[in-house]
């Protein structure tokens, strides 16, 4: 079974797809307890973060952080990396270069680039906003390779985001930078908006994907009836993915029912059509 991460975040952030929600302590002991092997935090500003609660309870209960989500910074504070203001666009590399010192700090977990990237809006036209985006990458990738820490390049569907939602896409973008340091990250429910042959698009994509991450439709709990899991990971497995699973989806209240569900399906899953 390959390693597995859960997405944790305030308990605030009710609509978030994050199964575990509460405190940084609270996550990563229901995370281990459940029986994921890491942990991928939702964070806005990196100051705000607790790194010395994170640090003990991840010792206390042996678990890792495997990524820092980052595209709050866009949808709550509005500055992304392709946008045509300076100041927002600066800003978001300066957000970019927190998470990253945050990551090696806590084990260098990888960052992501989300919804931090913005949207065509945030210009006048798409090209406008392919150049500010490309102008922005290069600084990102760099600060990431001087800290040896992976950047995870998400490819999001239409309702997250309009900018780069195919794997093919994302795969021109990222090999146009030829950086160990600046990887691939697929998502099965942005998969099922955008890709109408998941299993090609992801054979292209391999030595690339960096992160793979688990929802059903709708965001809701993976459970065999909706999404195509058995195809996913049999995909995943003829390109030899080796990192985490990082299950990503709608709970309601601490999510430990939702976690727990959602991971016994895919490793029951994988028992059947894999190791079997």
């Amino acid at each position: 079974m390959w390693k597995t991460s859960v997405v944790g975040a305030p308990a605030s952030s009710v609509n978030a797809p994050a199964p575990l929600k509460g405190t940084v302590t609270e996550i990563i002991k229901n995370a281990a307890s459940i029986g994921y092997d890491a942990v991928q935090f939702q964070i806005n500003r990196p100051a705000e973060f607790d790194l010395e609660e994170a640090l003990v309870a991840l010792n206390t209960y042996k678990i890792k952080v495997s990524a820092i989500a980052t595209g709050q910074a866009y949808t709550v504070d509005g500055i992304s990396l392709g946008h045509k203001k300076e100041a927002k666009r600066l800003a978001a590399i300066e957000r970019m270069k927190e998470h990253i010192g945050l990551a090696v700090k806590l084990g260098r977990a990888d960052v992501g680039i989300g919804t931090i990237r913005g949207s065509y809006a945030d210009c006048d036209t798409k090209e406008e906003f392919m150049q500010q985006y490309r102008k922005s990458l290069p600084e990102c990738i760099s600060y990431a390779e001087k800290n040896q820490i992976r950047i995870v390049h998400e490819a999001i569907g239409r309702t997250d985001c309009d900018v780069l939602g195919t794997i093919e896409e994302n795969l021109v973008l990222i090999k146009s930078f030829n950086s160990p340091y600046f990887q691939l990250q697929i998502d099965s429910y942005h998969m099922d908006l955008e890709e109408s042959d998941f299993y090609s698009a992801v054979l292209k994509a391999k030595g690339v994907v960096a992160q793979a991450d688990i929802s059903d439709l709708k965001r809701a709990v993976p459970d065999g009836k909706h999404f195509d899991f058995p195809k996913m990971l049999l995909t995943l497995k003829e390109i030899d993915y080796q990192d985490y699973l990082v299950f990503e989806f709608k709970s309601v209240g601490d999510g430990i029912e939702e976690a727990t569900a959602g991971l016994k399906y895919i490793r029951n899953l994988y028992n059947s059509i894999i190791k079997s």
